[in-house]
């Protein structure tokens, strides 16, 4: 059979005897010798793949259909990137054959075609799914040794992959690993035509920088983390998510694996580029340390060259500069390296701590006359921005968008690497407030702003404001020693179980559930369902505060069945037919599609939604689809369930408030108000 590439043919079957198309008329024999066998990929979108042969031997051929400038580049630049690796020789990376223009009969745009090496196996995801089953520890320290050395191989030569996932990894029969599609590639400090940055990820797997288009080493060793997280759990990272902490808790879903390889796991999938590994050397060191004879056995190592600018810099670039992009498919051979020249590993360790130290040393050392009030176009405008290391914390709600919030935090490093702001919770060993019993270990809005006032952190973020807050009464509140910076509007939404047949509840409705006033589904124009309330606990935080602020009388007692975070909340709504619960309205409606948001408002006759209509499937949504919020409700506050969330500054220390007003001024800035509009908040701009 020959098929053709035709997009407009309507019956592409072929014989393989014949040289046009019987439907069309377009050339089966691409560039005089390659005809194509079958179709390898799904049918639409910008591309296909195929598989081809050249007199009997198989090869892949990929095709792009569209005419986009951008995507034209993009898909350029995967053959180049490809053709420059092939010609050194590299190991693991697919050889790539021929790039050619092909013209089907009577069309005036020409179909850009890629012919690369045939590679043989199964992808790691449909080896799970086929196995039924998670690999074990042995298998998973082999394949994370395999990946690491093509990484190394790529990285060494300023080339990021971007978009590491089981799926874009062969098993070939003979035992080896190939990572495939480079088509998210990106080259060190290569700008696009137009300047701007190009954003390419998959959800789930994605370094939380590059959503806002910034990449480095580090970023493909976050998508390592959470392919191993799938490959030993069986399960999707984002099934794993806590978003109410963060966290992925996926520990508790392996079978033996040991705490030492899943500290190292963790510690690839860190929110902070700089709290992974520096480099593949490092991890190829604890990949040792772990399994010294399975590394030995399996791995000839040659120490990489030495680098030639230190890894903050390379990150600074990274964030600084424009991304690129180029693609490729599947293969690799055996090892060849396994440690790092020590001897430069250690002089970089020294020099990072020293550095460190010195920052540490000079954090007071700041220039004055900062002005809360000060904002503009970008982060440079902001001159007043202290220099040291310094922490925050606090408000769950901003922690739920903590994955851009590394991004954001990134930004800031890239126009000012001396402003280094460090996120921080209880669980740092140097807390101080909760170990006497002074403050909750438990993150929130009011959590912070008692771990601000006994000087464990820097700057609060807050959901609340200070005079509703759990220490509006205490005296260093009342004379003024903190402030309070708004620099974003947040909403809070009410979500229930799809198949409940309401659109929307008023504030004395919903109130009236919430104190067990309202019992049953029918009392406010639903089915006869009884109601189940869900709430996280009333001392959680700024979420549950500001509900009982927005919705609850003075005197009124909450009724509800308590989770631990929002995360069971949906949870448990999704399967209980009379569920309903509240959170954060970027966590409820834009990270989580199975339940159903309510419109909500002061009268019934004037209900208001705070999301955009159409709402996104659950089929959607697994697809990386998301529900948008209805900003302009929320920034008007014509949505009622609104808030603001704030930067909590504390005015007896000189340090700490310029630190605070400077993060607090650069948020306010547009490129600031941008940044949080990404992460799921609105604009305080009007």
């Amino acid at each position: 059979m020959s098929l053709c590439i035709n997009p407009q043919c309507m019956r592409s079957d072929n014989s393989d005897r014949m040289l046009f198309c019987q439907n069309c008329g377009s050339e089966l024999l691409l560039a005089g010798k390659y005809r194509v066998a079958k179709l390898m990929s799904k049918k639409g979108g910008f591309g296909d793949t195929y598989e081809v042969t050249e007199r009997g031997v198989p090869k892949v051929l990929k095709v792009l259909k569209s005419n986009n400038t951008k995507a034209i580049e993009l898909f350029d630049r995967e053959y180049r990137v490809l053709e420059s690796l092939a010609g050194e020789g590299i190991s693991g990376i697919p050889l790539v054959e021929d790039f050619f223009l092909y013209s089907p009969k009577d069309s005036q745009t020409a179909l850009h075609c890629l012919v690369m090496e045939r590679i043989f196996g199964m992808d790691l995801e449909e080896y799970i799914k086929v196995m039924k089953r998670p690999i074990d520890q042995k298998t998973a320290i082999g394949w994370l040794s395999q990946l690491t050395q093509i990484l190394q191989e790529i990285h060494q030569r300023g080339i990021f992959h971007r978009d590491i996932k089981p799926s874009n990894i062969i098993l070939q029969p003979d035992g080896q690993l190939v990572a495939i599609d480079f088509g998210a590639v990106k080259q060190a400090a290569v700008n696009t035509a137009s300047g701007q940055k190009t954003r390419i990820f998959t959800p789930g797997y994605a370094a939380p920088e590059q959503e806002l288009g910034e990449t480095s080493a580090q970023s493909d060793f976050f998508s390592l983390g959470r392919t191993f997280v799938y490959l030993l759990t069986g399960k999707e990272p984002v099934e794993l998510h806590d978003s109410y902490r963060n966290l992925l808790i996926w520990r508790d879903k392996t079978t033996n694996v040991s705490t030492d390889f899943s500290n190292l796991i963790d510690r690839l999938m860190q929110d902070d580029p700089r709290q992974r590994p520096d480099t593949t050397a490092t991890i190829f060191r604890e990949i040792a340390a772990l399994s010294p004879i399975i590394t030995r056995q399996n791995i000839s190592y040659q120490p990489p060259p030495p680098p030639t600018i230190s890894e903050r810099q390379q990150i600074q670039v990274a964030n600084r500069a424009p991304l690129a992009v180029p693609l490729a498919p599947h293969r690799l051979s055996p090892f060849k390296k396994l440690l790092p020249v020590l001897v430069v590993s250690t002089a970089l360790l020294l020099l990072f701590s020293a550095l460190a130290m010195y920052i540490l040393g000079n954090r007071n050392s700041l220039v004055p006359g900062t002005s809360s009030k000060s904002t503009g176009e970008s982060f440079t405008a902001i001159k007043d921005v202290p220099q040291g290391v310094f922490k925050f914390g606090g408000s769950t709600s901003w922690a739920t968008t903590r994955q851009l919030q590394s991004s954001i935090d990134a930004a800031i490093r890239g126009v000012y690497p001396q402003f280094d702001i460090v996120y921080t919770d209880a669980s740092s060993p140097d807390f101080k407030s909760t170990k006497n019993g002074k403050c909750s270990s438990n993150p929130g809005s009011n959590a912070g702003i008692c771990w601000l006032l006994e000087g464990d952190i820097d700057f609060a973020q807050s959901s609340i404001s200070l005079e509703k807050s759990k220490y509006k009464d205490d005296d260093r509140v009342k004379t003024n020693q903190l402030k309070q910076e708004a620099v974003a509007y947040d909403a809070l939404s009410v979500v229930v179980n799809p198949q409940l047949k309401l659109t929307g509840l008023t504030l004395d409705q919903l109130r009236d559930i919430y104190i067990g006033k309202v019992t049953n589904w029918s009392q406010v124009g639903g089915q006869n369902i009884p109601i189940v309330a869900f709430s996280r606990p009333e001392n959680a935080g700024g979420t549950v505060s500001s509900f009982k602020d927005l919705v609850l009388k003075k005197e009124d007692k909450l009724q509800f069945q308590t989770v631990s975070n929002t995360t069971e909340g949906l949870q448990q709504v999704a399967k209980n037919p009379g569920g309903i619960y509240f959170g954060a309205a970027k966590e409820v409606i834009v990270d989580y599609c199975s339940t159903k948001p309510l419109a909500i408002g002061k009268t019934a006759d004037n209900l208001v939604k705070p999301y955009q209509e159409p709402l996104k499937s659950v089929a959607d949504c697994n697809k990386g689809q998301r529900n948008k919020l209805e900003t302009k409700v929320i920034k008007t506050q014509e949505y009622p369930l609104t808030r603001q969330l704030y930067v909590i500054i504390k005015t007896t220390d000189p340090g700490r408030q310029k630190a605070g007003e400077a993060y607090a001024n650069l948020l306010k800035t547009k490129q600031g108000q941008s940044l949080l509009e990404k992460a799921g908040f609105v604009s305080i701009e009007r």
